[in-house]
């Protein structure tokens, strides 16, 4: 009896345990931070052997004691993203002391593959240094990093539901410095020569954006400063099809992934242009797949087959002409050879009697 009971007590435990937690940390690493240097504090994930598919992060911070830089995400696993990292601030631009972000990885993230030499589970890594005070050199102070308990990891099953998680916070410690401060992200930024990496454009024709417009789909990523904006170029969205072949510089405008075509008559090649942050750029261009409906009523080839049409009934014409034309001198010729014959036999007749009349 004592063993079924615990038989029964040990199954209980072992159903309420979650099979995985995946766990959302802050690395904060065990180094001190000079209070007016800038430096990176990753925020990671560690899927404990679960796969996950998207993630909605809150951070919390003193702003009192650190500021918020920037936010890179040149190293985040995350490629889709819902909610660019945003620090929050109140109207007249002071920090909240929140950032919050949120995105997938299509496909599903299940942990670092062994082998792997690059950095695991980055989410984003926070630009962040310290808010200068009036300390005495080496004086040092600490504050605090929270993870708010909205932050959600999803499993990676199509069911949408949150995965069993932990989250971990991590402490700072500022010391006060002198000297000119270190800026580790100016450094990275301005040393960035490469190009963000290269990219699809991927075409979608609605309803998938709760309408039923065409637009394009496009994602990179840069592993040097990050992404700065997309710009986009629809070569003729209001030209009929005239300038296809010919972009114009002054229709570059900065746009978000999904995009809705101005074109939806699709007589435009679209150009996505990818900036990160130094100015660095790449420019992948498309052509949308067009119908022959949709090409016959492009303006431009209706005006080239009316032309056309035209055209060939001039020419038509003109044949025509010219074969009756020849055919009306070709009657004249043969009545006038014709009379001619009949004059030439009236004469013959004539003169035969008087030769008769002659050789009698």
């Amino acid at each position: 009896m004592r063993f079924a009971s615990l038989s029964a007590l040990f199954a209980i435990c072992l159903f309420a345990v979650p099979a995985y937690a995946a766990q959302v940390y802050i690395d904060a690493g065990d180094d001190l931070y000079p209070r007016l240097d800038t430096f990176y504090v990753p925020v990671r994930i560690d899927t404990q052997g679960a796969c996950m598919n998207a993630v909605d992060v809150v951070v919390s911070y003193d702003p009192q004691e650190l500021m918020v830089h920037d936010v890179a995400i040149g190293n985040s696993i995350i490629t889709l993203w819902a909610e660019k990292p945003t620090v929050e601030r109140s109207e007249g631009g002071a920090e909240l002391g929140r950032v919050h972000f949120s995105g997938g990885v299509p496909g599903g993230y299940c942990g670092r593959v062994a082998g792997d030499p690059g950095t695991s589970g980055v989410l984003v890594e926070l630009v962040m240094r310290g808010v200068p005070q009036a300390l005495a050199i080496g004086e040092m102070s600490t504050t605090t990093l929270f993870l708010m308990p909205e932050t959600a990891v999803y499993r990676n099953d199509g069911t949408g539901e949150v995965l069993d998680h932990t989250l971990l916070g991590a402490e700072l410690t500022l010391v006060q410095t002198e000297g000119t401060p270190q800026d580790v992200w100016a450094s990275d930024v301005e040393s960035d020569t490469i190009a963000p990496e290269l990219f699809e454009i991927t075409f979608v024709k609605g309803p998938s954006v709760g309408n039923r417009k065409s637009y394009v789909v496009f994602n990179t990523v840069d592993k040097q400063s990050g992404m700065s904006h997309y710009e986009i170029l629809e070569t003729d969205p209001d030209r009929f099809g005239l300038l296809k072949w010919f972009p114009r510089e002054s229709l570059w405008t900065k746009a978000e992934s999904p995009y809705v075509l101005r074109d939806q008559r699709l007589h435009s090649k679209i150009l996505v242009k990818a900036v990160d942050r130094k100015g660095n750029e790449r420019v992948v261009t498309y052509e949308p797949p067009v119908s022959i409906a949709t090409e016959l009523t492009n303006p431009y080839v209706v005006v080239v087959l009316a032309l056309g049409l035209v055209l060939i009934a001039i020419l038509v014409l003109a044949v025509l002409l010219v074969v009756r034309a020849l055919r009306r001198k070709g009657v004249t010729g043969d009545t006038e050879q014709t009379e001619n014959n009949v004059d030439a036999a009236h004469e013959e007749v004539h003169k035969a009697p008087q030769q008769e009349y002659y050789d009698e």
